[in-house]
């Protein structure tokens, strides 16, 4: 995972509407689609420390309670919850789409829910996750894949996801 997909938070300027910014939190998040429920507008100084920036170039994965599946794909900048990791693909290796799919995997869940620690709040080793060995086939089949994918969306809701990159 590491080499493919690090972790690595936005360093450039998050886009501001009106001196706001989008913070997106955990209950946002509907689990094992990734879907944000609801997108809150907060001022820069109401971003508390406990916050990571991201941009379209990251997908966040929640380490926090594995098994609901939290995987986003953003669309645009912002901050999230240090609960949500920015894992930053290298797109000469890795779909976004591709990256987001597996992550949401049945098999990846069951594999991540292993390793767990902490009962009440469980949260994923993040040592075991940076070593998980991601597949990668050549990107070519991962952007056909992708595709596939986006026009499979577009049919369900109108939803335009990013194919390549």
């Amino acid at each position: 995972m590491s080499t493919v997909a690090p972790i690595k938070a936005f360093k450039g300027e998050v886009e501001a509407v009106d001196g706001k910014v989008w913070l997106l939190n955990l209950d946002m998040i509907e689990a094992h689609t990734g879907d944000v429920q609801e997108e809150v507008l907060v001022g820069i100084d109401d971003i508390g420390a406990s916050t990571v920036a991201f941009n379209r170039d990251n997908i966040l994965y929640s380490k926090l309670r594995p098994y609901l599946n939290k995987v986003v794909y953003p669309k645009k900048t912002g901050y999230a919850t240090s609960e949500l990791v920015p894992l930053r693909p290298d797109i000469n290796l890795l779909n976004k789409v591709f990256f987001t799919a597996l992550l949401r995997s049945d098999a990846f869940v069951h594999f991540i829910r292993e390793q767990v620690a902490g009962a009440k709040m469980p949260r994923v080793s993040m040592d075991i996750f940076k070593k998980f060995d991601v597949i990668c086939p050549p990107i070519e089949l991962q952007n056909q894949f992708a595709h596939f994918v986006e026009q499979t969306d577009k049919s369900k809701n109108g939803y335009e996801m990013e194919a390549a990159a």
